[in-house]
């Protein structure tokens, strides 16, 4: 009986050390964390065919921020500081060593991460510079659009090569065209956008209703509610080859040079090598094809259209065990919860350097190299223009040549006929002179 009873307390004692060993090993610290987020609500780019609402009719014109965006941004700023301030991460005010933010350079993405920073950075004790205004300036950089390689697209041959392959060649875009060329025809007639390049401007369609539906305007006569179903179901056209090496490759020069910054920026803050050690949040203002190239970067995807205020987050951890892990959330929703993705060849929990294993094919790490095209591709890059430029060549030496000789055979046959009368004259000059002798 008393044996039992020890051998009850050795395996009691023991269990609480396991349970201790595993809680110690559990926990974890936040270290670094690098997101990127979609502006908010604005006015659309453009109008088309009998639109009434025309730029005069939005405040401040096109492509431009509202009201409702700036709300938007700024109940995601308090989103960021619920999850991010007061955690032993970041300082409840703003800290200038330990937030950078980023924006592309457009009104909206600028005032998007200005919007966003009143919700993450209110100001308080000796930040409060005016007690109206609960708000403080914080610097936001950017860079022009076509310098922008983490946030932008700027010029890259090899990319449009690839886009132009893509739409040349493959078979479900090439059918997608077909299946729809009625509808194409019906959007040229009313919008006056050129039919043989209507897929290209699908999205811009579809952006000038959305942001009409949103703001509850009245769409144009053309714009049925069949008509915005189907530029909608256009808009998320997803062919199989999306698994394709053009695809990727694309993806990569789209999205891989954001990538690559932030998992630099992460291995340098595991390795403590970052050039201010304090850094802990990179924030990245920009687009909604920022937000998707970034999810199809990592393979997390789900070929939904990133809604305003579309939010990724990459979050590098540290166990008390010293192991470093990476988790991947997206915020799509404002009435949801982020949602815990999962890279393709990195199961949650995702170690450090599975993360680097599985996002390496997609990082660029000199995009300027990456974009040049090859010989092989600059061939078949100007091989039709070529085929053209000789074909026109020959055209040209071709009546060149059928001109000389048209000119020369007139000039020979002039020429003839020329010393035919002048032989003929001589003959009769003859004649006459035989004439003259015989009369003397």
């Amino acid at each position: 009986m008393a044996d039992s009873r020890s051998i009850s307390r050795v395996i009691y004692f023991l269990s609480v050390i396991l349970s201790l060993i595993l809680q110690i090993r559990g926990r974890r610290t936040l270290k670094f964390v690098s997101l990127v987020y979609r502006h908010g609500d604005r006015s659309p780019f453009n109008v088309y065919g009998n639109d009434t609402n025309t730029e005069d009719t939005w405040p401040q014109g096109f492509m431009q921020f509202s009201q409702v965006s700036m709300r938007q941004q700024f109940e995601l700023g308090q989103f960021l500081r619920s999850r991010y301030v007061g955690s032993n991460f970041l300082n409840s005010s703003y800290s200038r060593y330990q937030v950078q933010v980023l924006s592309t350079d457009t009104d909206r993405t600028l005032m998007s991460a200005q919007a966003n920073l009143a919700g993450l950075f209110p100001p308080a004790g000796d930040q409060v510079w005016n007690s109206d205004i609960p708000w403080q300036p914080i610097p936001v950089h950017t860079r022009p659009a076509n310098d922008d390689v983490l946030l932008g697209m700027p010029p890259c041959p090899r990319h449009d090569y690839l886009t132009r392959e893509f739409q040349r060649t493959d078979p479900e875009y090439l059918k997608m065209e077909k299946d729809n060329k009625d509808f194409f025809e019906y959007l040229a007639l009313w919008t006056g956008l050129p039919e043989d390049k209507m897929h290209h401007c699908i999205w811009k369609l579809i952006d000038s209703l959305f942001c009409e539906k949103t703001q509850n305007r009245t769409f144009p006569a053309w714009a049925t509610p069949e008509v915005y179903d189907k530029l909608t179901e256009l808009t998320s056209f997803n062919p199989r080859t999306h698994s394709s090496d053009n695809h990727k490759a694309r993806i990569r020069l789209r999205s891989g040079p954001l990538l690559g910054a932030m998992v630099r920026n992460m291995t340098q803050a595991k390795e403590g090598t970052l050039p201010d050690g304090r850094l802990r949040l990179v924030m990245y203002s920009a687009h909604d094809s920022t937000v998707a190239g970034l999810l199809l970067a990592l393979g997390a995807f789900n070929h939904i259209h990133p809604p305003y205020c579309a939010c990724v987050m990459v979050e590098l951890y540290q166990e008390d065990s010293g192991n470093f892990f990476v988790e991947v959330w997206y915020r799509n929703d404002s009435a949801h919860d982020p949602y815990l993705l999962t890279v393709p060849g990195c199961p949650n929990p995702c170690s450090y350097q599975q993360f680097l294993k599985a996002t390496k094919d997609s990082i660029v790490m000199d995009r300027e190299k990456e974009c040049q095209l090859s010989i092989f591709n600059r061939l078949k890059r100007w091989t039709s223009p070529m085929i053209g430029g000789v074909a026109l060549m020959l055209l040209l030496i071709a009546i060149v040549l059928i001109w000389t000789y048209v000119r020369r055979t007139r000039r020979r046959r002039q020429h003839s006929q020329k010393l035919i009368s002048e032989e003929n004259i001589s003959l009769t000059n003859d004649d006459e002179d035989d004439a003259d002798d015989e009369t003397l």
